[in-house]
């Protein structure tokens, strides 16, 4: 197992210098290859009266320790190609071990040449094909490569040949975590962990798991433990950084994440959640820094765009909040919170057509009354009453004559009527939805400032602004109103 290990760690990770690292002990085992065999007897001194002076005799050193120290020089400088190409230079009585033969395939894992590492493992199955080594080399690459098919049937094979293998129990949970199957990805952690109980990987897909399923406490545990086995563990850092922030913690949780991003400072998600846990301390410009790096990794998705934008909407900075909005709906056309969001900024800047275009939208994905009716009034506002009226009607059609909806948008079709005006008011205030409540008020206060009632309107306005916690998007309307 402990050969295993050697192989497969390094192959994982893809890095010369753990490379060099990983394969010192199975090199230091080529150097030692030879020391079980009988020592050789010295032979005796012969005889003689004269004084003879010792002939220094220098052995020569078998092949196996010779090609170990040129493979080990070469790792050490981080040169996988030159120690892939020192296997042309392979003695050929070494040319059929397995184990170099495994190794060579793991350097051409670590090196990129997937197909090449899958061809080694091939030939050396065919001559073996119970060496579980070469299996686990074919998963490996096939998984790296995404041939998908080929990585699901090796994965099969090896755990066909060896239930308990730890390396393949661990495929088959990242597998299940990944399609965030977490029941199904702790069971395979779970094996994995009984075959090799201090095999770091098996621990930390067991904890995120743990995190995934609410057990949070569990998670903590692991955690802690991989980070005192190994205090550079950028990913059990971010995991406890997370449990931390559920704690509320944000200032532990934004340090283990800055430490995370010290020792792996190109890792995406780390300044996603660095992020997250700034803004929750009320850090903003902090906040957007960290997703500002996030988008320098990777500007083609749409999450840094969309915190980036609520944070420069909470400083009011409604020009790069719009400018955001407007990278998120490039970047995910379907998210379309960012066009009711980049709507409202469009409106309150006073560009009606790009607001009324953005709420038409929104109402494509998601079919509000509500949307059609600031559409409408994006048209009132430009003093295009026909248009405006034409996009009422067309909202009233589908809607039940005996709602309060339909009563309230027929309101602002109709010429006013004071009778009306008190029907609509007294239907609106027997509604025991806080919500629908507060945003119809809204739309009263709406039809008064577009027709002219500035302070009928603000009076509508104000009783929106002092509902607690709002969860519609006119409220920030109804507080711009106020403060005109």
């Amino acid at each position: 197992m402990k050969k295993r290990q050697i192989f497969i760690a390094f192959a994982v990770l893809c890095s010369a210098a753990f490379t060099s690292c990983a394969v010192t002990d199975y090199i230091s085992k080529l150097f030692n290859k030879d020391k079980n065999e009988p020592p050789v007897e010295a032979p005796q001194e012969p005889k003689t009266t004269e004084i003879q002076k010792p002939v220094e005799q220098k052995e020569k050193e078998p092949d196996n320790v010779v090609f170990a120290r040129k493979l080990q020089e070469l790792l050490n400088k981080g040169d996988l190609k030159g120690a892939i190409a020192l296997y042309d230079e392979l003695p050929k009585k070494l040319q059929k071990d397995e184990d170099l033969q495994i190794l060579l395939a793991s350097l051409y894992i670590s090196d990129g040449q997937y197909d090449k590492a899958i061809e080694v493992a091939r030939k050396i199955l065919e001559k073996n094909p119970d060496n579980v080594d070469a299996l686990e080399i074919i998963t490996i690459a096939a998984k790296a490569k995404g041939d998908k098919a080929e990585y699901k049937a090796a994965t099969n094979d090896l755990l066909a040949k060896d239930p308990d293998n730890a390396q393949a129990n661990i495929m088959v949970g990242d597998d299940y975590l990944g399609n965030a199957k977490y029941k199904m990805a702790l069971q395979s952690y779970e094996k994995a962990l009984k075959t090799e109980p201090d095999n770091d990987d098996a621990k930390y897909g067991y904890a995120v798991c743990s995190y995934y399923t609410d057990d949070v406490k569990k998670a903590k545990q692991m955690s802690l433990e991989l980070l005192e086995k190994n205090p550079d563990n950028d990913e059990a850092m971010s995991l406890l950084a997370k449990i931390y922030s559920e704690e509320s913690k944000y200032a532990q949780a934004a340090e283990l994440v800055t430490k995370a991003i010290e020792i792996n400072p190109y890792n995406y998600n780390y300044y996603l959640e660095l992020g997250l846990y700034q803004n929750a301390r009320g850090q903003r410009k902090q906040a957007i820094q960290a997703w500002d790096k996030c988008i320098e990794i990777d500007s083609t998705y749409f999450l840094p765009f969309a915190y980036r934008a609520g944070c420069y909407d909470e400083l009011n900075d409604y020009e790069n909040a719009l400018y955001n909005y407007k990278k998120v709906i490039q970047t995910n056309p379907e998210y379309f919170y960012a066009y009711e969001s980049a709507g409202v900024l469009e409106y309150h800047l006073g560009n009606y057509d790009n607001a009324r275009e953005y709420f038409l939208t929104a109402n494509k994905y998601y079919d509000n009354w509500c949307y059609k009716l600031m559409a409408a009034a994006c048209y009132f506002k430009q003093g295009k009453t026909l248009d405006a009226k034409k996009l009422v009607q067309q909202t009233m059609k589908p809607m039940k004559r005996d709602s309060t909806e339909y009563l309230l948008v027929r309101f602002f079709n109709d010429s006013f009527s004071r009778n009306a005006e008190v029907t609509l008011t007294q239907r609106i205030q027997k509604e025991d939805d806080s919500t629908k409540r507060g945003k119809m008020l809204f739309y009263l206060g709406l039809y008064y400032e577009i027709n002219g009632f500035d302070e009928l309107a603000k009076e509508y306005y104000t009783k929106v602004a002092k509902m607690q916690a709002p969860m519609f998007f006119e409220y920030r309307f109804a507080e711009w109103g106020v403060q005109k």
